[in-house]
């Protein structure tokens, strides 16, 4: 719909008015006023109201904090041993039956016949060593960088504490105050200043020279600090780690005692001499590694055994 702008009659389209098409073209669609402008032929007084924010919906993206100092650097956060990682495998029943049946072979087969053994248990005890190295091989993996970090840190204490100690030293030589007659020194062009504006001054450089290795002790101190708290959250780390790691091989020596333990009771039924074979049996189990007691009992670093050679029987 348009208006005619001339007054004239005769129904003739005159001049379209821009306001009514919301266009300079004139579409003859007419548009809805955006919300906080003025409708059509209203007088304008002023600037036009500001168009209220649209309602912030529940999956738009946070607004952006404003801008601000960034945030003090810290100490980079070393992760959480992760247990959930070579699990245990479970003890299914195919494999208690299989070892029933392998009981029941050897027993009737008058297995072990000596010290020898029987080929089952020397078959489980051997998978469980196996499990064992490997659980050692990927704790040496884990430790790794944590023991280079911790080798770092000792190195760096033992300077930071030289440092100090040489810092303290030369801090010593040099008194809190100086003496009356030091204080009273005049220097040029000092003949007729008071004198205790010359005592503040001779007191002043002097603090200007002293104060810096006062300072160097105290950030040595906090050097010293930090990097002994680092050093404690290494060893957590590591200690954390073993202790995992220990874990899992207890868990695998259980399962595999477990399995024996089925496969003796059933071999001892069918063999001949069923009530005499307990001790060659035994001289079999599994044994558990060194480092794992090591590790349960939170050995120093330098009591560690570095390869699993000492085996103990579990108690």
């Amino acid at each position: 719909m348009t208006r005619s702008v001339d007054g004239g009659g005769g129904g003739r389209p005159g001049r379209v008015d821009p306001a009514v098409t919301g266009g300079p073209s004139g579409t003859g669609s007419r548009r809805a006023p955006e919300p906080g402008t003025p409708a059509a032929g209203t007088p304008v007084i002023g600037a036009p109201a500001p168009r209220p924010p649209a309602p912030r919906r529940p999956h738009d993206a946070p607004a952006t904090p404003a801008a601000g100092p960034p945030p003090a650097a810290s100490s980079p956060r070393i992760p959480a041993a992760d247990a959930s990682v070579g699990a245990v495998p479970p003890y299914t029943v195919a494999n208690r039956i299989a070892d029933w049946r392998r009981a029941r072979t050897d027993g009737r087969a008058a297995l072990p016949s000596g010290e020898s053994g029987t080929p089952t248990i020397e078959e489980l005890a051997q998978d469980f060593l196996a499990r064992g190295h490997r659980e050692r091989l990927r704790l040496d993996v884990e430790l790794a960088p944590l023991l280079e970090t911790e080798a770092a840190l000792v190195v760096r204490i033992g300077e930071t504490d030289r440092a100090w100690e040489r810092a303290r030293s030369d801090v010593a030589s040099w008194p809190a105050l100086l003496d009356e007659g030091q204080l009273g020194l005049r220097r040029g062009g000092e003949t007729r200043t008071a004198d205790d504006v010359v005592r503040a001054r001779r007191a002043r450089e002097y603090e200007a020279l002293r104060r810096p290795m006062v300072d160097e002790i105290t950030r040595l101190q906090q050097a010293g600090s930090a990097a002994r708290e680092e050093l404690a959250r290494v060893r957590a780390a590591i200690r954390a780690r073993e202790v995992v790691g220990a874990t899992r091989v207890r868990r695998l020596h259980a399962l595999a005692m477990r399995r024996i333990s089925a496969y003796e009771r059933h071999l001892v039924r069918h063999h001949p001499a069923g009530d005499r074979i307990g001790p060659w049996l035994a001289a079999q189990h599994p044994r558990i590694p060194g480092w794992v007691f090591a590790a349960e009992q939170g050995a120093a670093p330098a009591d560690r055994p570095d390869r699993p050679d000492g085996q103990r029987e579990e108690s």
